[in-house]
């Protein structure tokens, strides 16, 4: 075998009570690749129909279950929820054990919606770039979340193998080689940057990433949401944070349960951001982008916006976006939020403040430019930072050059 084409290890989740022909074919095929296959039956009710390396016993204890108990639960009438979070947890430890032992260089999942759910819990979290392939007869139904998971649909469900079965699990097999036989450009030795952004912070983001280009840093940008970049942070692949866009606190701290539910691609409601920040000695410098509006996506007016924001000062961002701008009130909470949350971090951090405006929408002369709202923030956050944080005011917009510029000169002095 070639270079190019050294073996690899590919865990294999299924229900082995219900798929075993499927999965032998799948299994085999990645064999004649040259690869390694790990298979992890997640079944729970029936006999496995072939030999699993790591059973459903196993998965089940690492799910803080025994499977006898999962058993006798569902024969006595439990719903198949219960097992079904149970295997899921097994699942997702034993991927981590199998990343941390050096032994998963990719991963895949086949079969129903069940078998959907377990695969993308194991998949979840895992290093971004470790290729992932989730196959299933329900599209709709796999949850992927944000993660970087690759989803097959089969055109009918993955039951015996005639010729128009057996074309999904062959081209999974192929699917999931590939990904683990590519060989990312090597990028160098370079550190990681994670930087969080919105459209109307865009040029920040675009700026500073360049500036950090010439001091030896890639920038991993994450539009909006921090989930990504809160696993890498966990998994040690971010050397510093430039929290420039922490957005996300508006809707996690001002938003009630049932909204933050419909919200949430896994439909609970979490109200936590970038623990990591809290919990590592990463370096944060953190600036209030897009902390002056709430985002109404779908909404064509401010008639399509929830009545109670209807009386505020507003703006279109796209022909289905609507941008409101938050209240003095709010951005006083904002405030007391964005220092609580820097007074945590173990490690070093500054705070860059623009004194015209936190977007792109609320610059000087822009629609939601609003000084006064902005000030509360302000205020709230200088009465709750710890003094051992550097505030620095600027009096600039968030997206003019000179906000870069300092934006960097606070990283280098808390780096030095």
């Amino acid at each position: 075998m070639s270079a190019e084409r050294e073996a690899k290890s590919i865990a294999l989740l299924a229900a082995l009570d219900t798929r075993g022909d499927e999965v032998a074919w799948l299994r085999d095929l990645i064999r004649e690749r040259g690869h390694r296959v790990v298979i992890v039956d997640v079944g729970v009710m029936g006999r496995p129909l072939m030999a699993a390396d790591i059973s459903r016993e196993r998965v089940a204890e690492k799910g803080g279950k025994s499977l006898e108990e999962l058993v006798a639960a569902a024969e006595a009438g439990a719903d198949r929820k219960q097992a079904t979070e149970v295997m899921a947890a097994g699942a997702k430890a034993i991927a981590r054990e199998l990343w941390a032992a050096g032994r998963l260089d990719g991963i895949a999942s086949l079969g129903g919606s069940t078998s959907a759910a377990l695969g993308a819990s194991a998949m979840t979290g895992l290093p971004a770039g470790l290729p992932k392939l989730l196959v299933t007869t329900f599209l709709s139904l796999a949850p992927i979340g944000r993660e970087d998971i690759t989803v097959m649909q089969s055109p009918v469900d993955l039951v015996g193998l005639n010729r128009v079965v057996v074309k999904t699990p062959s081209n999974a097999a192929g699917a999931i080689a590939g990904m683990v036989e590519q060989r990312a450009p090597e990028a160098g030795a370079r550190k990681l940057a994670g930087i969080t952004a919105l459209g109307v912070t865009t040029p920040l983001v675009q700026k500073v990433s360049a500036r950090l280009e010439g001091l030896g840093y890639d920038s991993v940008v994450h539009h909006a949401t921090t989930e990504k970049l809160e696993a890498m942070c966990r998994n040690g692949e971010i050397d510093v944070i430039f929290d420039l866009t922490p957005f996300e606190t508006v809707p996690k701290l001002l938003y009630p349960a049932e909204l933050l539910t419909m919200l949430s691609p896994s439909g609970e409601v979490d109200r936590s951001r970038l623990t990591s920040a809290a919990e590592e000695p990463i370096p944060q410098i953190i600036a209030p982008g897009g902390l002056d509006l709430h985002i109404f996506p779908g909404a064509t007016g401010i008639d399509s916006v929830p009545p109670e924001y209807r009386d505020r000062a507003w703006t279109m961002h796209g022909p289905n976006v609507v941008l409101v701008r938050t209240s003095e009130d709010e951005l006083e909470r904002l405030g007391s939020q964005i220092a609580e949350r820097a007074n945590r971090a173990p490690g070093p951090v500054a705070i860059a403040i623009p004194l015209r405006g936190f977007s792109d929408a609320s610059r000087e002369g822009a629609p939601l430019h609003d000084p006064e709202s902005d000030s509360a923030f302000i205020r709230a956050l200088e009465a709750r930072l710890d003094r051992r944080i550097t505030l620095l005011e600027v009096d600039c917009a968030i997206n003019d050059d000179e906000f870069a510029d300092a934006v960097i000169r606070l990283f280098r002095q808390i780096t030095a």
